[in-house]
């Protein structure tokens, strides 16, 4: 897998960019929603990847004696403080170094749209996930939602670092197309 950021891609998400996501209440309760729906998907846990895990305060809040953490990032700063929560995480160009039907859950969660080669990241990501396994997306943009098509933007996103906002319609098509 080649590294597709550049340096200067690199740069932008940094120590001010994650100072956004700690200490966030309302991300906080966002993000216990949210493990609680893929709980419920698949109560009894196992190896959980996050495709852009930033610092880790999504995964960190998963029951440990459950889960084994695995994350994907490009920035520095994040890996390293996701590392001091437990979470593996290869170095780039290795991100994705696993073995085939290696994962039980694999989230995007608010990461897809910062991605410069989405749709070969989803389906490498496909061939990790083992048999049953469940691939998620959280917090992605719908450029075909009502709010987006009114206004061309959604709150929380960051234009200068998105490479792509997927529809819906678009997700579907392209999961179906990978065997999904």
């Amino acid at each position: 897998m080649s590294d597709k950021f550049n340096s200067n891609e690199k740069k932008q998400f940094n120590e001010a960019y994650f100072n956004l996501y700690r200490d966030d209440k309302k991300r906080e309760t966002m993000y216990q929603e949210e493990r609680s729906r893929i709980e419920n998907l698949n109560s009894k846990g196992g190896r959980i990847l996050d495709v852009g895990c930033g610092i880790g305060g999504f995964l960190s809040g998963f029951d440990k004696k459950k889960w084994d953490f695995y994350g994907v990032d490009i920035a520095k700063v994040a890996i390293k403080e996701a590392r001091s929560k437990g979470i593996k995480i290869n170095d780039f160009p290795k991100a994705y170094e696993y073995p085939k039907e290696y994962f039980d859950v694999i989230v995007f969660r608010g990461s897809l749209q910062l991605i410069p080669t989405p749709f070969s990241i989803i389906e490498i990501c496909i061939k990790l996930l083992k048999p049953g396994g469940y691939i998620i997306f959280l917090a992605t943009p719908n450029s075909n939602s009502p709010y987006y098509r009114r206004f061309k933007t959604l709150p929380f996103l960051t234009p200068h670092l998105n490479f792509l906002i997927p529809s819906d319609v678009m997700m579907k098509n392209a999961l179906i197309n990978f065997g999904l």
